[in-house]
């Protein structure tokens, strides 16, 4: 499954393969403002997840 993590800026995002690699880039990206988590499914539809992982960015913010 792969992740696309928006920035507040909107002019670049990331990418993830996996669930253990979008929290490593959450790990990673802690002084950035992620507005948005989206999950990217093998036929091109997204849907958001950024409130599964608000916990991580919480943590990861203090």
């Amino acid at each position: 499954m792969r992740y696309r993590i928006e920035y507040a800026d909107g002019r670049c995002c990331n990418f993830a393969n996996s669930r253990k690699d979008l929290l490593e880039w959450l790990k990673l990206l802690k002084d950035e403002e992620i507005t948005d988590i989206r999950k990217i499914y093998k036929n091109g539809v997204t849907d958001s997840v950024l409130e599964k992982y608000q916990n991580y960015l919480d943590k990861n913010a203090g």
